[in-house]
């Protein structure tokens, strides 16, 4: 009867073996993908920075570009007067000139 009862032991005790193998296994598999999850959330982590640092040099960059538009603008808009000053400066020309201040049909020689 000991002997009964010595390997129910053993059965028990490969049992419990066997469950602590296979328990062990998962916690390795376990920490392995523990591990390259936080690779992963590592790399995420790195990425967004630097795509918030991109995000900071385009804000930085359109509003150079908003300020370089409106000295464009500006400029554009001196343009536009000064050659509108021109051509009243030619207008006023052709109409003191005697070529153009003479009679039509009348050829100049």
């Amino acid at each position: 009867m000991l002997e009964d009862v010595k390997e129910k032991f053993d059965t028990v005790i490969d049992a419990f073996n066997m469950v602590k193998e296979t328990l062990d296994r998962h916690k390795e598999e376990n920490r392995k993908e523990h591990e390259e999850l936080k690779g992963e959330i590592l790399t995420v982590k790195a990425d967004v920075a630097i795509l918030k640092t991109g995000v900071a040099v385009l804000k930085t960059d359109v509003t150079v570009l908003k300020s370089d538009v409106g000295v464009l603008k500006t400029d554009v808009a001196t343009l536009k007067t000064d050659v509108t000053e021109i051509r009243k400066g030619l207008d006023d020309h052709r109409s003191n000139t005697e070529l153009h201040g003479s009679k039509k049909g009348k050829r100049v020689s």
